[in-house]
């Protein structure tokens, strides 16, 4: 069923985890601001665990919202009270979460295409000559997704290109420690004739730094990872081996579903028609991220936007969505 049509204020419930990780307060300042600017109610419904999520997911059924947004949360523990939701009229809409039946949208980067543009960058920087290690975690399907494409062009399709190992990376267990020894025991190996680990996200890339630096291999073993944040670009601004990462956009990823709960819930577009960003129901909005390196690495105190080049926009546009100020204004890069 179509979600309702919602006249006066929008009340939007806003379902995330709990936690310090910078990608979730990025998130959640930018869900403050979009709010406050639209002049929307915002009912918060966090927690640390899958029951507290679903407990806080069905209080916002309870309250009867307009809209849901999940948060980058699994949806799998969720999936039979986004049905209700939408049952009872209430638009559901993902960012950065994996999709379910009566979610409307999603938004997020196409992963397999930003590892490509990550691997392609270092190999030009290689000139298409050299060796890698592969760090990943299989059993979240978007690290999959970066690093398939990777080992698949390197084994068959370069030929100056050489994989020297791939290692996976139990998520239940500390990762940056696994990732530290992974990378450690491949520069015992191999040493200097390993040139990049390639990891399928920051926390991967910032453990082989570290054990790289150890082993006091600097300047000779280099490693990238994918996600973005202040810590993995304060690496790459001390010259450490961790080079370049692929930052998402979080803040777009959020713009994106706000703008869509707009067109949908509160002008009366359906999917497909003019002026409406998908094309139907259970569509994934794709947005584009930047690769950070040494030479364009965010300073502390810019706004979290400038590390994406304000999305090919005027950075001094006082009405620019990345220039809002409700809230405190955009995240700030730490």
């Amino acid at each position: 069923a179509r979600p309702r049509i919602v006249k006066d204020r929008v009340v939007v419930g806003y379902v995330y985890l709990q936690s310090g990780s910078e990608s979730v307060m990025r998130q959640y300042q930018q869900v403050k601001i979009e709010a406050k600017h639209r002049n929307w109610k915002l009912v918060e419904a966090c927690g640390t665990s899958d029951e507290m999520l679903r407990n806080g997911f069905n209080n916002l059924i309870n309250q009867n919202v307009d809209v849901i947004i999940i948060g980058n949360v699994s949806t799998r523990p969720l999936e039979d009270l986004i049905v209700k939701a939408r049952g009872k009229g209430i638009g559901v809409y993902n960012i950065d979460a994996e999709m379910r039946p009566g979610v409307i949208a999603n938004c997020t980067q196409p992963n397999g295409v930003a590892a490509l543009e990550l691997f392609y960058w270092l190999g030009e920087r290689m000139n298409w000559k050299g060796t890698f290690a592969v760090i990943t975690v299989p059993s979240i399907q978007v690290n999959i997704e970066r690093t398939a494409p990777v080992t698949a062009l390197i084994e068959e399709v370069f030929p100056g290109l050489e994989k020297l190992g791939e290692e996976y990376v139990n998520p239940n267990e500390p990762v940056m420690d696994q990732a530290f020894n992974y990378s450690k025991r491949w520069i015992t190996k191999h040493g200097d004739k390993l040139d990049i680990i390639f990891s399928s996200w920051d926390g991967g890339a910032q453990g082989a730094a570290n054990a790289i630096m150890q082993a006091g291999y600097e300047g000779k073993v280099a490693t990238v990872g994918i996600d973005g944040g202040s810590n993995t670009w304060a690496m790459i601004r001390k010259g450490t081996p961790f080079i370049a990462s692929y930052a998402q956009p979080f803040e777009l990823y959020t713009h994106s579903i706000f703008e869509l709960v707009n067109q949908i819930q509160v002008k009366g577009l359906n999917p497909g028609d003019k002026g409406c960003s998908i094309s139907g129901y259970g569509s994934t909005l794709y947005e584009r991220g930047y690769i950070v390196h040494t030479q364009n690495v965010p300073q502390p105190g810019q706004s979290v936007h400038a590390v994406f080049n304000y999305y090919g926009g005027d950075p001094d546009d006082p009405n620019a969505w990345y220039n809002w100020k409700e809230e405190g204004g955009p995240y700030m890069v730490q």
